[in-house]
């Protein structure tokens, strides 16, 4: 609806017009005391230059979220207008983490928008608002930082909430106490996928004692473990593609290996880089190869991956050291390794996946069967090519419902591994846009077929397909060769 400034401002302006062409309609029926043409000029174009001058100041004045009523629904805060109607969520997945134990964390509605007069996104780039409903599970006081409630993309970059809903970003959590809060975050467009994750780097250990500190050091070559991970530097080369002046690129190359018994998720914003020409660390930026660059990768148990991380340091910096922070509850288990010393003996770290029997020797899991009818691996579909040195892994799946009741089904209850035992979750790309396998429900013995797409790296020929019906809250899972 419009405002007395705008009317004033309309009436003024067709007075001002009305002036220039036909003034004697003002002279005659308008203010008695404006007689001539130069009066009525003058009188309107005034006060139509000062409505002008007063209405752009009211709206240059920037808008956040404190203007809005805090009573509001969360899906009322957000200031822009969805792109599309019914537009697809990118965020499939809430990353398990080990803080993942203490809060349960769901997305309500998700909204996207490349701006509005106030807030314009970069080229390549626009806001989503999420609404989420984050619930404490435990029964003393949990401290949640918005800051750390993160989306990751697959091409490596961490988002970090940019408009908030409140300008405090630290929230106390009574015990199994449940809130509903709106983020937004600036995510690049083309990002077929997104991952969010609650990941504090500094977390309060919930007990009395305080938390110890545990430091490992090591240098290139060397392999050094933890319970959680085995990691390996390789080499260390310095480039000059840096785009600041005076910079320069450091470029370490490493393996990752999961240890443990179970499947483990590894992000990139865990490694920093110390030198003596900066007093903080780096953390890693942008890979300049894409095939290369150690993205979020997750595991199986003993899997592996290889990889680089890129830092950016003043030329000539030299002492480097290369730390890792192993996210832990109750110790900080910090990883050192110094870059500017290699050790004269080293053996390459090297893969140790072992497969279940019992669950390779199955096709049905808690009255679902699962056949593998065909596989092929390709370099583009009907919509999108894979990335260079990448291939596309197509299989075709049969899900068969054995229950006496209605099952739910997904895409994303499935898994693709390859030979060196690196988790891959199924694409968002289309294959024709009509036979994917997407998600339903199968009622008592009925079957339904599609394809799944995933994309790795053309090096690996072996494949294992992962099934687990219940969203990987267990173990049980059925593999079926490739």
């Amino acid at each position: 609806m419009p405002d007395i400034k705008s009317i004033l401002l309309l009436c003024s302006f067709l007075c001002f017009i009305t002036g220039i062409f036909s003034p004697e309609v003002i002279i005659r029926r308008g203010i008695p005391s404006v007689k001539t043409r130069r009066r009525v000029l003058a009188l309107f174009g005034g006060v139509t230059l000062l409505l002008v001058i007063i209405t752009q100041i009211g709206e240059s004045l920037p808008k956040t979220y404190t203007e809005f009523n805090p009573e509001e629904e969360p899906s009322n805060i957000f200031v822009f207008s969805p792109i599309e109607a019914g537009d697809r969520m990118k965020i499939y997945k809430i990353a398990e983490t080990g803080y993942t134990n203490h809060l349960e964390i769901n997305i309500l509605n998700e909204q996207s928008s490349l701006g509005n007069e106030n807030y314009n996104a970069p080229e390549g780039y626009e806001f989503v608002q999420l609404d989420l409903r984050v619930t404490n599970k435990m029964n003393e006081p949990y401290t949640l930082d918005t800051r750390e409630l993160q989306l990751q993309t697959g091409m490596l970059e961490v988002l970090t909430p940019t408009i908030e809903e409140t300008t405090e970003t630290r929230i106390d959590l009574a015990g199994e106490e449940t809130i509903e809060l709106s983020l937004v975050y600036l995510q690049p467009i083309d990002e077929s996928y997104l991952t969010l994750t609650y990941l504090p780097l500094a977390t309060e250990a919930e007990s009395n004692e305080e938390a110890s500190t545990e430091v490992s050091v090591s240098k290139i070559g060397e392999i050094i473990k933890t319970k959680q991970t085995m990691i390996q530097v390789h080499e260390v080369r310095r480039m000059n593609q840096s785009a600041k002046a005076g910079f320069e690129y450091i470029e370490v190359s490493l393996s990752i290996k999961n240890p443990s018994n179970r499947a483990m998720t590894y992000y990139p914003f865990h490694f920093e880089l110390e030198c003596s020409s900066s007093p903080n660390r780096v953390k890693s930026a942008m890979g300049i190869s894409e095939v290369e660059t150690l993205g979020i990768t997750e595991l199986a148990s003993g899997g592996m991956v290889t990889g680089t991380l890129l830092f950016e340091v003043p030329k000539g910096a030299t002492d480097l050291k290369l730390y890792y922070q192993e996210p832990s509850l109750f110790t900080k288990q910090t990883l050192e390794i110094n870059l500017m010393e290699t050790s004269s003996q080293s053996l390459p770290l090297q893969s140790e996946v072992v497969l279940s029997e019992q669950w390779k020797s199955v096709d049905e899991l808690n009255n679902r069967q699962l056949k593998v009818l065909e596989t092929e691996l390709i370099k583009e579909t009907k919509y999108t090519q894979a990335k260079e040195h990448h291939q596309f892994v197509a299989v075709r799946v049969e899900l068969t419902n054995h229950s006496a009741e209605n099952q739910e089904y997904t895409a994303f209850d499935f898994k693709l591994m390859n030979e060196q035992g690196r988790l891959t979750m199924p694409s968002l790309l289309l294959i024709d846009n009509q036979s994917e396998l997407t998600s339903g429900t199968l009622a008592p013995q009925e079957s339904v077929t599609g394809y799944l797409l995933f994309e790795d790296s053309d090096l690996y020929t072996t494949f294992y397909l992962l099934y687990s019906p219940d969203n990987w809250k267990d173990s049980e899972c059925i593999i079926q060769p490739l």
